[in-house]
């Protein structure tokens, strides 16, 4: 019987995909996926000078929850 596949092979499987998607010039799906990931978890992946560009973007996206929270 096979087992269960877990939660990092599926990353794994997607990475590869990402980067075949990459190597063909195709960025949708990943731009797609993207879009689903907090604003926050995004701006942490950039590196210092682009995080700085960005980094207000966390501090909007706060306030607007909590605006958002108090409606």
């Amino acid at each position: 019987m096979k087992s269960k596949k877990t939660k990092k092979e599926l990353i794994d499987v997607v990475l590869e995909n990402i980067v075949l998607d990459i190597h063909v010039g195709d960025h949708t799906a990943l731009a797609e996926m993207l879009n689903f990931i907090p604003v926050e978890n995004l701006v942490a992946y950039l590196p210092d000078e682009d995080f700085k560009k960005f980094y207000h973007l966390i501090t909007e996206e706060y306030l607007k929850k909590e605006e958002d929270d108090l409606l």
